[in-house]
């Protein structure tokens, strides 16, 4: 009995120190991201080093390196939540078109922007990064294999806002026009209003410019876009 109640406190406190070690390592990994982050947003993708990285998480330069083997790496890493975040909320808005739940083309053209807006508010430094990724044209200087998982995520974001656009104008509730052109228009839009406010400091006011703004446009394209019937 004695031997039975040994094995059972050994095994314990061998659980209790993988969950220790797991809990640490999740630790580090966050500690990591949350510094690249910074790195990214104050030197840029180019000029941010894996050492600055490592000296912003006080870690050493091997420790980032265990976790993740490029720098490319690590941006993707920080980018992935944002994006899928971002997929979710489009397929939450899909299901809810689909049944039914959603009535009108205003309600849609909200629920679009709301989706995208739930994922700047999930991180605006990440998504900020991002963004300016794509408009300096930095893929050329990132692994392309990292780039092409990138992109893909990109464009799963897309075709899925199209279909909801193109349901909508299936079920009446908006206009026909160029779907392509109509979804560039309004994340178009989406962005550079959250960029524009972010130059006022916006986010240090609670978004209340940002958000006021959103509402506005979202308004402008319901009325531009939503048909007699569907209003």
């Amino acid at each position: 009995m004695e031997s039975d109640e040994l094995m059972k406190s050994q095994d314990r406190l061998k659980l209790a120190s993988q969950k220790r070690r797991s809990r640490e390592k999740e630790q580090r990994i966050q500690s990591i991201l949350d510094a690249a982050q910074k790195v990214f947003s104050e030197k840029g993708y180019l000029k941010a080093t894996m050492e600055e990285i490592a000296w912003e998480a006080e870690v050493t330069k091997p420790t980032v390196y265990l976790y993740f083997k490029t720098k490319d790496d690590l941006f993707y890493t920080l980018m992935l939540p944002l994006m899928e975040d971002m997929y979710q909320q489009l397929e939450e808005l899909e299901k809810r078109l689909e049944s039914g739940k959603i009535k009108d083309g205003t309600t849609l053209i909200r629920g679009l922007f709301k989706s995208f807006y739930h994922g700047y508010k999930l991180s605006p430094d990440t998504f900020r990064i991002i963004q300016l990724f794509q408009q300096q044209g930095l893929g050329r200087e990132m692994d392309p294999e990292v780039m092409k998982a990138l992109v893909e995520k990109g464009r799963l974001n897309f075709d899925i806002g199209r279909r909801v656009l193109k349901k909508g104008m299936e079920l009446g509730m908006i206009r026909k026009v160029n779907v392509y052109e109509m979804a560039d228009a309004i994340w178009g839009s989406f962005v550079g209003i959250t960029q524009l406010e972010d130059i006022k400091d916006d986010e240090q006011k609670d978004h209340t410019l940002k958000e006021r703004t959103l509402r506005l446009v979202e308004q402008l394209f319901a009325e531009s876009l939503t048909t007699k019937t569907g209003a």
